[in-house]
């Protein structure tokens, strides 16, 4: 089962391997941070439970980006960075998940880089206590 941590992990390797220079920080992080920055969020879309084992999830990942002078320039390098360092897929545990929609937007100097995950997962389940499992069944058929 993958888990929102193990993507959010994933994402953050990706990013603190590909550019060491820049900032990683947690979306608590309001004001008071250096430039350049990489703030990432998780957001679910939806989880559907398809059958009792298997789920099917969609999330959109958001990478905000604050560039040291915040230059279109800058911004526009960063796409091209960040498409080259994700590639086609993401790698969570030993799963490859593919990056979907893929966009890039920016809003007052700061890149707004976003795409979606789709996966399949399995389903934990628990097994009920206080029930007896099944034993043997006698069927008598009369026509």
């Amino acid at each position: 089962m993958i888990t929102l941590i193990d993507i959010k992990k994933s994402i953050n390797q990706v990013l603190k391997a590909n550019f060491p220079d820049v900032k990683l920080h947690a979306g608590e992080v309001k004001e008071g941070f250096a430039k350049p920055s990489f703030f990432t969020q998780i957001i679910p879309i939806y989880s559907n439970h398809d059958t009792t084992n298997y789920s099917s999830n969609k999330l959109m990942i958001v990478i905000n980006y604050f560039s040291k002078n915040e230059t279109e320039l800058e911004n526009l390098k960063m796409v091209d960075e960040l498409k080259k360092a994700f590639g086609m897929t993401l790698k969570v545990g030993s799963r490859y998940l593919t990056l979907q929609n893929i966009e890039a937007d920016t809003t007052d100097g700061v890149l707004q880089f976003k795409f979606d995950l789709n996966f399949f997962d399995g389903v934990e389940t628990t097994k009920e206590e206080g029930y007896e499992a099944a034993g043997e069944l006698k069927i008598n058929l009369k026509e």
